[in-house]
């Protein structure tokens, strides 16, 4: 699987993850059943995500902690721009107190925090933190199978360890450390996939090989989820996420579709900055200045849309901030 292919993915990806949020009650409260129910499958974006991430991972020439500081910084830093110039001003203008505890909270994404979508970013750091260790010790050394195994067995133990302490929910480091290995294994399983070369001896599959078949293992993924999400507490997007990876995969190889391809590319581009803005319109504080621009279109299709647009020019904008900050500090460094 290509870089291209993957950023197309990650542009599907970052719509499921809009149309999640979209569906909230908060902006429709009068939504249907079957919406919101759609709307909550849609949450598999994460997963989906989160298999990317290790996918990408496999593929670094050193997977030590000094690459990990590397990947953390550079998500740390369209996140804590949009944090430090929207998210916190609204809020301590909302009369939000800042602490030293709050500050870090929120640097780190950690729960409950003012971007309601930023959790990932400490999951992030966990996995690049977590990674490299398991990498040294040459934990992940057995046969594929047993491999696998491993990976979705030990991190559901921890979790179902962690969901046991008392107050769980109510302790910050528990509970996002549970957050964290709910999710870990989509992560290992993506390392995992580029690891046994899956998606490309998905193509053995006959119905990956057909555009149509594809299309419909992508509902069908949807349309299980809705029904099925976990067993036990433990994650079923770890299964979803890898087949709807690789029937997306294959779909775009099978299929020659530049304009639609050409704007899930550039969604994919810009989504990490995409994620983190397209919150300004449902968190609190910061929302009750955006959602008047974004309800301007009643017509829900058309706001979804129109959702969609804003998000991703409010990505473009803060990422030519973030390069001519860039720039800025390479020509400083050249003055020395």
């Amino acid at each position: 699987m290509n870089k291209k292919t993957t950023q197309m993915i990650k542009g599907i990806a970052i719509l499921i993850m809009i149309m999640h949020h979209f569906c909230a009650t908060t902006l429709f409260p009068d939504l249907s059943a079957g919406f919101v129910k759609f709307g909550a499958a849609c949450k598999i974006c994460v997963a989906i995500y989160a298999v990317l991430s290790g996918y990408g991972y496999f593929f670094a020439r050193e997977k030590t902690v000094r690459y990990g500081l590397k990947k953390i910084w550079g998500l740390l830093q369209i996140y804590w721009l949009s944090l430090f110039t929207l998210f916190i001003p609204t809020a301590m203008r909302g009369g939000w107190k800042m602490t030293p505890y709050q500050m870090i909270v929120q640097m780190f994404g950690l729960l409950p925090n003012l971007n309601w979508f930023a959790w990932y970013v400490f999951f992030y750091v966990f996995c690049m933190m977590v990674m490299p260790v398991l990498c040294k010790y040459r934990v992940f050394r057995f046969k594929p199978i047993v491999n696998l195994g491993l990976m979705l067995i030990v991190p559901y133990a921890l979790e179902v360890v962690l969901h046991m302490m008392p107050n769980y929910e109510t302790n910050t480091i528990i509970h996002d450390l549970f957050s964290c290995f709910l999710y870990f294994p989509c992560f290992l399983v993506g390392y995992w996939m580029a690891e046994n070369q899956v998606v490309e001896k998905s193509k053995q599959i006959k119905w990956m090989r057909n555009p149509i078949g594809c299309v419909i293992g992508i509902v069908a993924v949807f349309a299980v989820r809705i029904f099925v999400r976990s067993v036990a507490g433990f994650l079923l997007d770890v299964f979803y996420a890898p087949i709807l990876i690789c029937a997306a995969a294959n779909l775009f190889e099978e299929l020659e579709c530049v304009p639609i391809w050409a704007m899930l590319n550039t969604l994919g581009k810009y989504s990490t900055g995409i994620w983190f803005f397209h919150a300004v319109f449902f968190s609190t504080y910061v929302c009750d200045w955006f959602q008047p621009i974004l309800k301007l279109v009643s017509w829900p299709s058309l706001m979804f849309v129109w959702l969609v647009v804003l998000s991703l020019a409010g990505a473009f904008v803060y990422q030519k901030i973030l390069d001519g900050f860039h720039t800025l500090a390479c020509l400083i460094k050249r003055s020395f």
